[in-house]
């Protein structure tokens, strides 16, 4: 790698946050060579305040827009990575901050680990003591892995099944913000979801983690602003359904490492499912379907179950009556 990284930031109505991020990608210890930043159909004065900035910025800034909103970052992000120079990519989303050594820690890691498919870090919550994850996790950040990294070392490689496994139940990246990889990552991974609108993070670090092994940074990265009002905690329903959904998805594609987990997944998902059926929720509903129909025999254990066993139960009547 030649050491160019591209920051992408995905952006609708943040025009309140998108000033404060940018200057936090400015005071970067190493400075990326540009920022691509991809509105998603904003209302607000986004593209006039990225404009003045981008006047006098000391990094090249460029802005683009989607003819329409999108529904979530994954559309904003994929097309910003496309158009990007760089071949290592940088996300920040709109409200969250660098801090000032991320771009230089996570370039300096994948340049020396260059098979982990994906970089990430520590991170801090504004407003909270360092290491204070409340109100995301009771927990510390990476409590389900402490037995897989080393927290004296700047880099830990943990073991990708044992990282899967607790990706199945707590996204320990925290955010997009989170993330860093290799262009040709992103194309071998196949890019972030465009059919997952609130949870892909978790989504995309999942197939990351299907594709090669991921490296923690030892290093607070970050800082994520949590707002009841974003897109993840404005309608928790939906995001439940995608959350068992991506996770689903995940765990069928290498049940060998679920293991007992994967009925419990199944369970949720078909769970969450149905109550979005009961509250018209078109896009939730349309979006299970697509997984279960790529899994036939969930239809049948788990939507039909009824037909099914007074199928098999008239098949032995029948076959006692001969």
């Amino acid at each position: 790698m030649n050491n160019s990284v591209s920051v992408v930031i995905p952006t609708y109505n943040g025009a309140a946050f998108i000033n404060e991020a940018l200057v936090s990608v400015f005071g970067q210890t190493h400075k990326p060579e540009e920022i691509l930043i991809v509105d998603d159909g904003s209302t607000d004065e986004t593209e006039a305040i990225v404009t003045s900035i981008a006047q006098n910025a000391p990094v090249p800034i460029h802005f683009s827009r989607l003819p329409g909103n999108s529904g979530g970052p994954s559309s904003p992000l994929n097309k910003g990575i496309s158009h990007a120079r760089g071949d290592v990519i940088a996300v920040l989303e709109q409200d969250d901050l660098m801090r000032p050594r991320r771009i230089e820690a996570q370039l300096r890691a994948i340049s020396r680990f260059p098979e982990c498919s994906l970089a990430i870090g520590r991170f801090s919550i504004m407003g909270n003591a360092e290491g204070d994850m409340r109100p995301i996790w009771p927990t510390s950040q990476f409590s389900d892995l402490t037995d897989c990294l080393n927290l004296e070392a700047e880099f830990s490689v943990p073991d990708s099944k044992a990282a899967f496994l607790a990706l199945l139940s707590k996204n320990f990246a925290g955010s997009n913000s989170n993330f860093c990889f290799a262009k040709e990552s992103w194309k071998r991974i196949g890019g972030f979801d465009e059919g997952i609108k609130r949870c892909v993070d978790l989504d995309f670090i999942l197939k990351a983690i299907l594709s090669g092994p991921i490296l923690i940074i030892n290093e607070t990265l970050f800082d994520y602003r949590w707002r009841d009002e974003s897109l993840n905690h404005a309608d928790m329903a939906k995001t439940d359904l995608e959350l068992s959904i991506v996770r689903l998805r995940a765990a069928l594609a290498r049940p060998e490492w679920t293991g007992e987990k994967l009925r419990a997944i199944e369970n949720d998902a078909v769970h969450a499912g149905k109550l979005a059926m009961r509250r018209g929720d078109l896009g939730g509903v349309v979006l299970f379907l697509k997984t279960l129909l790529r899994n036939p025999r969930l239809v049948k254990s788990k939507l039909l179950p009824g037909r099914t066993r007074r199928r098999r139960e008239g098949l032995d009547r029948r076959a006692i009556e001969r």
